[in-house]
């Protein structure tokens, strides 16, 4: 027997998230070696490895971004909701668990570099 009732549409990956709360995480990480790349790129060997770190983050970002854009659902609207595997989170919720690693460490590192002059 057939079903004729039509199935909502489930997002894909990441796609339940909105673009604001990626922005900031994206935002965090990019503080983070711009600061790098400011402030202890001084000689051919720190600015190798943050080279070799900054190699790492593309992987590291390349990845999900890549298999987010594979799971494409046009008819999907971001809700106030987000569904986790732990269950639905508010969107400040997701937004504080989400950005809350990048954003810390740029004000940490910022403090550091402040302190250290």
């Amino acid at each position: 027997m057939e079903d004729s009732e039509p199935h909502p549409q489930e997002p894909g990956p990441f796609q339940d998230i909105p673009k604001w709360i990626w922005r900031l995480f994206f935002f965090g990480w990019g503080s983070i070696f711009l600061l790098f790349v400011l402030f202890f790129a001084t000689d051919g060997g720190a600015a190798f490895a943050i080279t070799v770190a900054v190699m790492f983050l593309f992987m590291a970002f390349g990845l999900p971004i890549a298999m987010a854009a594979q799971g494409h659902c046009d008819s999907y609207e971001c809700k106030r909701v987000i569904q986790t595997r732990s269950g639905p989170l508010s969107q400040r919720a997701a937004a504080t668990q989400i950005a809350l690693i990048p954003i810390a460490a740029a004000m940490g590192l910022t403090i550091f570099i402040l302190l250290a002059k």
